[in-house]
């Protein structure tokens, strides 16, 4: 509920609040209450009793949900009350923050986890409980390509404004794609790898982000460790997305520097698909 105040509003305001909805107590403690300070026993007694049953009733007479649904038409219609009733019950747990649900849980029948992000300002540990998997994000995320995408079908508790063009350099997709074969040759759990990698290449080659669903089906298609699909995929994208001056200057210098480690590190497994992907996006630069 708090996600939809702040401290500016309400000092605004404050003229209009203080008498007419809420005592002057009531008032200094629904501020310190928005700067995140403690409340003793009284002040929370304030808040919990009086403060938000009243925020709660304006709220409702203005038609405000506290819920905020994106993306309604890719929901499956039983999957959104529940939805709801989890995050209602992660707010007791995680009161003041920042939720979103998201995932395949909303739009398939079959599912195997139901992804909940939490925001946070502090490192925790993620958990999971039954099916509903908490992944903690810095609040920082709320900027990122990843949370563009998994809100555009989406149930949180707070409103948003998500980022719609990202800048992305071309030494991160080249680190993207090459941590994604090093997990699928090392039969590491490459998920989030894979999804970090359609999701940049799609934007970078088509200036497209995807929401949730298409995510996933692109996914299901990429995941079966077909190395060779994955390159060419990254090929196309790479020769569709950066000048040809741009590709050859550093894909020359990566391929050379990747050679000497060849003849070093002559086992190694993932330096000759390095080496093979960069000199066909060179090849086709030089067309």
């Amino acid at each position: 509920m708090e996600n939809y105040l702040n401290l500016e509003l309400i000092e605004k305001n404050e003229s209009l609040l203080e008498g007419r909805i809420f005592t002057a107590i009531q008032l200094n403690t629904l501020k310190k209450k928005l700067q995140k300070k403690h409340l003793n026993s009284n002040e929370k007694t304030y808040y919990y009793k009086f403060i938000k049953p009243k925020i709660r009733a304006m709220m409702a007479f203005f038609n405000i949900n506290e819920i905020n649904v994106n993306g309604k038409e890719f929901i499956k219609e039983n999957k959104l009350e529940e939805a709801i009733k989890i995050i209602h019950k992660l707010e007791q747990k995680h009161k003041g923050k920042k939720i979103i649900l998201s995932g395949s849980f909303l739009f398939n029948k079959e599912y195997n986890d139901i992804d909940v992000f939490v925001f946070s300002k502090y490192d925790k540990e993620d958990y999971q409980k039954g099916k509903v998997h908490v992944t903690f994000l810095p609040e920082s995320a709320l900027q990122s390509l990843f949370f563009s995408s998994l809100c555009k079908i989406s149930i949180s508790n707070f409103n948003y404004t998500p980022k719609s063009e990202f800048d992305i350099e071309l030494p991160s997709v080249l680190q993207t794609y090459e941590l994604l074969v090093n997990a699928i040759l090392n039969n590491e759990d490459y998920e989030k790898n894979l999804r970090d990698f359609i999701l940049q290449t799609e934007y970078v080659s088509k200036s497209v982000i995807l929401n949730p669903k298409q995510l996933y089906d692109i996914k299901e298609k990429l995941s079966r460790k077909n190395l060779g699909i994955l390159s060419n995929t990254f090929i196309n994208s790479l020769a569709l997305s950066y000048t040809a001056k741009i590709l050859k200057s550093k894909l020359k210098a990566q391929v050379n520097d990747y050679k000497k480690l060849l003849t070093k590190y002559k086992t190694a497994k993932n330096l000759p698909i390095y080496i093979d992907t960069y000199s066909k996006v060179i090849s086709l630069a030089n067309c």
